[in-house]
């Protein structure tokens, strides 16, 4: 163990040194002696490398300490580690030893086997250390600090502590100090990368600004302000976006999050952790959901190479997003609270829809509240909601909004059409709609043709990749429809029926479309079924409603079959002579 070398994942954290040692410690980073919560790993049985960094977490064990997966191969976890807290040059182990066992470092599976490149916002591991020599718990003996989920990427100030790699021939030094940053705190937003011919996930990380954070510092803290304003929440680890950085003046950390969350219970309970590949919640727990918008809240990179989001407001207030991914994670990878349960949405919020009404390619929110007023959301992401317009103030004809959907249909390339089907069975669209509503046309006239009375639910998507979206409509005897390139001109629809009546799609309570696979047209399709079995219907078209994947099993596991009887009368469009249906 002489010659032991960092693991061969630190290697991708390397970053090139200043030109002078001196400037990697400059201001703002300077070293100093180090806080009794953080500390340094060395191998039990070589005391002379050193490498990363690690936290000392609240935990009922008192014995758990937070670092970067990164930090620690398939290796690492078959020999014993050593952490040392506050290690520091004049007294290297001021506070003893604390030996971490085979077995005794957890975390994501997906990480461990694919590699960094693979899940970056997987970059965080736990650690369970034994007590010291004379029996006393980590936790006992040094304190420590809370961890801060879902805690947003923007705080003013942000302590960070790492132990870097030097230059010349110490490198890892055996005995060294620490170095003490107070930054800000914010939010990095990209695009999947390849490097070196391998593609690094792409997302949103805390970024902070410390010179001279370079090798070495990976598992470094993020620490802000704890709530209540005592003390330090761990917000953040270094590692993450291309392992922590590539520049000795940048670091990231992956989101601490409801991931986060799972690991640290999966190394209290001391069973290895399950995937968080799927993230979606029980079929019970779907049965809440209120109602379910498409959108791009998380958006990593262009509209067309990003999948969308699915946001949902549940029967209790909260509102969750769920980050769009590929096939082979359910497609969705990731669950941010935007707001926890609330009685103001739970009592008053009726429906939302997604949609571009700023034109920044981001997605906005439209909410319709019981009272009629009608509120957009400017921006919605991971956080929450940035500002606030009043589209409509409360008033008695906006009760009778039954279904509301947003697309591009005529008005311009932004999915700011608003689509509104009534109790009465009118259906309007208002054009190019923005911080006010936009041109209303009226699409059905109830007296004209009452049928749409029976337009049980609305969606929109793209199912014919032209430029203008396609309506859908669920009919209350489950047939399903979709009215092609629709602009709200009743003398040119284009009608397609995908099924005829079906007593299983009587039970989809809920249908959006969006983008949720590999082509970039928003052609897919999520339907909540009564149940709470959760449906996505993918790269459909003007006559197929697409591939059935099935996002959340039913409570028993088995659905019936979506039967489309053969020879089922079309419903009757605006255009159409009034007939029975």
């Amino acid at each position: 163990m002489a010659a032991a070398r960092p693991v061969t994942e630190q290697e991708a954290r390397d970053a090139k040194l200043p030109p002078k040692a001196q400037d990697a410690l400059r201001s703002p980073s300077h070293p100093f002696e180090g806080i009794p919560q953080v500390g340094t790993f060395f191998y039990e049985s070589d005391g002379d490398y050193r490498f990363c960094v690690g936290t000392v977490v609240t935990s009922p064990g008192k014995n758990m300490v937070a670092s970067a997966a990164h930090c620690f191969d398939s290796n690492d976890r078959k020999r014993n580690l050593v952490f040392v807290p506050q290690h520091h040059v004049k007294v290297p182990a001021p506070h003893g030893k604390f030996v971490i066992k085979t077995g005794s470092t957890y975390m994501y599976p997906s990480y461990l086997s694919r590699g960094a490149n693979a899940a970056d916002d997987l970059d965080f591991a736990f650690l369970k250390t034994e007590p010291r020599s004379d029996g006393k718990k980590l936790q006992d003996v040094v304190g420590s600090i809370p961890l801060s989920l879902n805690a947003g990427f923007t705080h003013a100030t942000t302590r960070v502590i790492g132990y870097p790699y030097l230059p010349g021939d110490d490198k890892y030094k055996p005995k060294q100090n620490p170095l003490d940053c107070t930054t800000a705190m914010t939010k990095f937003t990209t695009g999947d990368k390849i490097v070196n011919g391998k593609r690094w996930k792409g997302g949103s990380f805390p970024e902070i600004h410390c010179d001279g954070y370079v090798a070495g510092t990976s598992g470094s803290p993020f620490l802000i302000p704890a709530s209540g304003g005592a003390g330090y929440g761990l917000a953040g680890v270094t590692g993450g976006w291309l392992t922590g950085g590539q520049n000795a003046n940048i670091s990231y950390s992956s989101y601490f999050d409801n991931d986060v969350k799972r690991l640290f219970d999966a190394a209290v309970e001391g069973h290895p952790p399950a995937d968080p590949s799927d993230v979606l919640p029980k079929a019970a727990t779907w049965t809440h959901a209120k109602d379910i918008a498409s959108g791009y809240f998380t958006l990593a990179g262009a509209v067309e190479d990003d999948a969308m989001d699915m946001f949902v407001m549940w029967s209790d207030g909260e509102l969750t997003l769920y980050r769009g991914a590929g096939p082979d994670k359910n497609y969705f990878d990731k669950e941010f609270r935007v707001q926890p349960a609330n009685k103001f949405w739970a009592d008053h919020a009726v429906q939302v829809t997604a949609g571009d009404f700023t034109g920044d390619n981001g997605s906005d929110l439209v909410v319709q509240w019981n009272d009629g007023e009608v509120t957009l959301y400017p921006s919605v992401d991971e956080k929450g909601f940035h500002g606030e317009q009043q589209l409509m103030p409360a008033n008695a004809t906006w009760t009778h909004a039954t279904e509301i959907t947003a697309g591009r249909y005529g008005g311009n390339q932004w999915q700011d059409d608003l689509v509104v089907r009534w109790s009465d069975g009118e259906l309007t669209v208002y054009q190019n709609t923005g911080t006010k509503l936009g041109k209303e046309i009226q699409a059905v006239d109830p007296k004209k043709n009452p049928l749409w009375k029976h337009a049980t639910e609305i969606g929109s998507g793209d199912y014919t990749g032209n430029d203008t979206w396609d309506l859908i409509v669920r009919w209350s005897d489950g047939e399903l429809t979709n009215y092609r390139d629709f602009t709200g001109d009743p003398t040119g629809w284009k009608e397609s029926k995908l099924h005829g009546p079906d007593k299983t799609w009587e039970h989809a309570l809920i249908v959006t479309g969006g983008d949720f696979s590999d082509n970039p047209h928003p052609d897919d399709t999520i339907v909540r079924w009564s149940d709470g079995e959760l449906t996505l219907y993918t790269e459909g078209n003007a006559t197929d409603i697409g591939q059935e994947n099935r996002l959340v099993a039913p409570p028993n596991g088995f659905s019936a079959p979506r039967a489309v009887p053969s020879g089922a009368p079309s419903p009757v469009t605006p255009s159409e002579a009034e007939t029975s249906r």
